[in-house]
């Protein structure tokens, strides 16, 4: 049986997975010296990068939608990084804090999770919560992203659950993009229990994928000014085997 996946149990099963992930850390880390704080991310989850960034001296504000996560990313710090911090729980197309930022990111694709029309509503709301000539920074997949069906027999990914001490297993079920653009991913963890038992949990999931263009367009008509787009981690010229795009403007 598989079970549809809730939020304590995402955020347990997602945070243990990406735990050890820190290639994008380097480019947040160097546009936090850049621009400076305070810095608002968007999507925090668990932590990872707001915990990274506090930890260099930044105060941070993080929102997330789910309890879980924040709950996870406020756990565990030493007061000097716990006191940098400040987490809330908000939605970006709702964003409505009384702080304003020097730089927003929103890494691991959060924002390719938005509909054309959510876009369009977030990125003012973004606007609004930056200092002037402040920076927004995030990171969306490329275009040349896979398109076409995929149906893994494989697991894309395997970890262990450092609370239960259970091995995890991940697959993925990918359909071809609609002509919008748009590609949904259904996610299945396979948790192996001690009794040789296992326990499914599936979570679906849809992201947007767009054109360098389609955001510098979005980003001016919002107000931003400078937007480009990069090829990688190192903010290296986009290139025709990226998988990853990272977007930046000024306000």
């Amino acid at each position: 049986m598989v079970h549809s996946m809730d939020g304590e149990t995402f955020a347990r099963l997602f945070s243990a997975q990406y735990a050890d992930f820190d290639d994008d850390q380097p480019l947040w880390l160097r546009l936090a010296r850049q621009a400076g704080g305070p810095i608002l991310e968007i999507g925090c989850g668990a932590g990872r990068v707001l915990r990274a960034l506090a930890s260099q001296g930044f105060d941070v504000t993080g929102i997330d939608t789910n309890p879980a996560m924040l709950r996870r990313a406020g756990a565990g710090l030493p007061k000097e990084v716990r006191r940098r911090m400040r987490l809330v729980e908000q939605d970006v197309l709702a964003l409505d804090l009384t702080e304003r930022f020097r730089l927003i990111v929103a890494p691991c694709n959060t924002l390719a999770g938005l509909a054309d029309s959510e876009l369009a509503r977030a990125l003012p709301r973004l606007h609004a919560h930056l200092l002037p000539g402040g920076t927004l920074a995030f990171e969306v997949p490329a275009t040349t992203q896979a398109t076409e069906e995929v149906d893994s027999g494989e697991p894309l990914a395997a970890f262990v659950e450092p609370e239960s001490g259970n091995p995890v297993q991940v697959y993925a079920t990918q359909g071809a993009g609609d002509a919008g653009g748009r590609v949904v991913v259904t996610w299945r963890y396979d948790e192996l229990l001690p009794d040789g038992g296992v326990r499914s949990w599936s979570l679906p999931s849809a992201f947007h994928l767009r054109q360098p263009r389609d955001f510098t367009s979005l980003l001016e008509m919002t107000g931003f000014a400078g937007a480009a787009c990069y090829g990688g981690y190192a903010m290296e010229p986009l290139g025709a085997d990226d998988l990853q795009m990272i977007v930046v403007a000024n306000a």
